[in-house]
């Protein structure tokens, strides 16, 4: 099953601290035991592999419920639940949630900033969670956000390489193999044009230009696949100069085909297709330009735990 978005886990950890002081990895044993949750699921990671989802969710469960006043720390990752906790508790609240701590308590909604959305009450009614951009803790939205944005930046790469031309679309691709990092002993250079015999481009990774790469660069419309026969006259090409080292780069897409051939083929071929041309180039830097840079940061408790007498 899908891991509960962490107000899910706030009523649970709320329960559990009422019979014990707990920590993340008790919170997270407790969670798992809940909600029936898999192994497979106790192991997902963040898309920053920091740490995983279910603890980053139990961890911020914690920070919630501590900064409405229903938990305190008791120590380094230790929480015990406060006399507003069990306030809370006899209640006998249905779910826990951010509009339940707004509700009661001011310190939180200082924290939270301020009064509930409309997507936020709906929840209040019952709905099990939030919307996809609302249910995930800060850490995901960001990483989410982030996904987003590079997923369009990736798009625009797409539709702006397709506007090329056949020489531009080739220069390019020789500008993405040096900003790779291969040639950077030796050279790059397009080759492209009548009579290529299939090449379009050299990158010669030393100086003696012992060891060389083909390049083929393939402008076609993203709906058009390409087949073995293009692979073949590539490998055929590459043959004619003794060359086991090729690259083949499209903006289309290849069929299974023509990747089953490569894989097959004694020499070292590398297909790119549109889609990874685009995650490359973002990845890379290449064609794109950094405009600003988020630093996150978290608490560093060692810090703090060291200036104690």
């Amino acid at each position: 099953m899908a891991i509960p978005d962490f107000q899910s886990f706030m009523l649970p950890v709320l329960r559990l601290a009422a019979t014990q002081p707990v920590n993340t990895a008790e919170a997270v044993a407790h969670i798992t035991a809940e909600f029936g949750l898999s192994d497979e699921d106790r192991r997902e990671m963040l898309p920053s592999g920091r740490q995983t989802r279910l603890a980053n969710r139990v961890v911020w469960s914690f920070t919630y419920l501590a900064k409405a006043g229903l938990l305190q720390r008791e120590s380094r990752g230790v929480y015990t639940i406060t006399e507003a906790g069990r306030k809370a508790l006899a209640e006998n609240p249905k779910r826990i949630d951010k509009n339940f701590l707004k509700a009661r308590s001011e310190s939180f909604r200082q924290f939270s900033g301020g009064s509930t959305s409309h997507a936020e009450d709906e929840n209040a009614e019952g709905t099990p969670h939030l919307t996809e951009g609302e249910e995930g803790t800060p850490e995901e939205r960001i990483e989410a956000a982030f996904k987003d944005h590079n997923d369009a930046l990736q798009s625009d790469i797409k539709e702006r390489v397709q506007t090329l031309s056949d020489g531009q679309f080739e220069q390019l691709i020789v500008k993405l193999m040096l900003g790779l990092g291969y040639g950077a002993s030796g050279s790059g250079k397009r080759t492209g044009g009548s009579g290529d015999g299939a090449i379009d481009g050299v990158i010669t990774e030393d100086v003696l230009g012992l060891d060389k790469i083909y390049l083929q660069a393939k402008r076609y419309s993203p709906d058009s696949g390409i087949g073995p026969d293009k692979i073949r006259e590539f490998a055929g090409a590459m043959d004619a100069h003794g060359i086991v080292k090729g690259v083949f780069v499209t903006t289309s897409r290849y069929t299974k085909a023509a990747r089953e051939y490569a894989e097959r083929s004694h020499k070292h071929l590398r297909l790119i297709d549109g889609d990874e041309l685009a995650k490359i180039m973002v990845q890379h830097g290449i064609g794109v330009r950094r405009y600003r840079k988020l630093e996150l940061k978290h608490i560093d408790s060692d810090f703090f735990d060291d200036m104690a007498e």
